[in-house]
């Protein structure tokens, strides 16, 4: 799954990696759906769409054929970026509703959110765990980017060991690796580092590469790639080897940037 703007306004799509057919979820309206997350258990999706109207983004899921929809926040603040929560209750978020970026927690039930950072630094971009132990999600302090690592279990706080900057958090299966895109290199890399170390996942000098998501039994690693940032992107889709990462094979291609791949939970068609 992923957002693409192939046919003007972002919408979400599923890529079929064995035969590279493509279909949008859900139908086309006069709206944005960006961001999209596959629950836990590969049913529904929780995405980011101005679908309320206003052009103002909020938090919404929606089944797996795009039936089912249920908007989750409604607040003036953009909200973007939904995570999961391991046991599929609740969905973490980026929202600007206390001023800046901070990560909140919807809870699907009760529609009850609640605040999970504060501080001087920005925060955006949630990732969690599988386990259900950790949060990650970016810091940004005046121009530089550090990820933070949350223990929801024991409230421990600390900063992943990156040495320059560093967005987009996404945790392996086993909860073992953490992928991230390294932005003090140009073009862009993806780096993951464990607590024994730190591996370059891709290097090209011909692209920058964006967006990292691990499989589901973590063979691969699936992420974005671009010949140009901002001015002059065309982002595709791509994946590469986990245990021997390098290689790029390009999924997708064609006008449109293609981009925020996830990978629907393993045993879901």
């Amino acid at each position: 799954m992923f957002q693409s703007d192939r046919e003007g306004p972002a919408r979400v799509f599923v890529l079929d990696i064995a035969t590279r057919a493509v279909r949008r979820v859900g139908p086309a309206g006069d709206w944005f759906d960006e961001d999209p997350s596959w629950s836990p258990d590969g049913s529904r999706i929780a995405f980011a769409s101005t679908r309320g109207g206003g052009g103002n983004l909020d938090i919404w899921i929606m089944n797996a054929d795009g039936g089912g929809l249920v908007r989750l926040t409604d607040h003036r603040a953009p909200d973007q970026d939904p995570a999961w929560a391991s046991d599929g209750r609740s969905v973490f978020f980026t929202s600007e509703r206390d001023g800046r970026g901070e990560i909140y927690r919807v809870w699907l039930d009760s529609r009850k959110v609640d605040r999970q950072t504060s501080g001087l630094a920005r925060a955006i971009m949630p990732a969690t765990s599988r386990d259900g132990r950790y949060l990650a999600w970016s810091s940004q302090l005046l121009i530089g980017f550090t990820i933070q690592l949350l223990n929801l279990q024991t409230g421990e706080l600390r900063t992943v060991g990156t040495s320059g900057g560093a967005c987009r958090p996404a945790f392996s299966p086993d909860t073992r690796e953490m992928a991230f895109v390294h932005l003090d290199v140009e073009p862009s890399q993806l780096e993951a580092v464990t607590e024994s170390g730190r591996r370059t996942l891709i290097a090209d000098p011909r692209l920058w590469a964006y967006y990292p998501a691990y499989s589901p039994d973590g063979r691969y690693i699936a992420f974005s790639v671009s010949p140009e940032h901002h001015a002059g992107e065309d982002w595709d889709l791509a994946v590469t080897d986990a245990a021997r990462p390098g290689a790029i094979t390009k999924l997708t291609s064609g006008p449109g940037n293609d981009r925020v791949p996830d990978w629907r939970p393993t045993g879901r068609r």
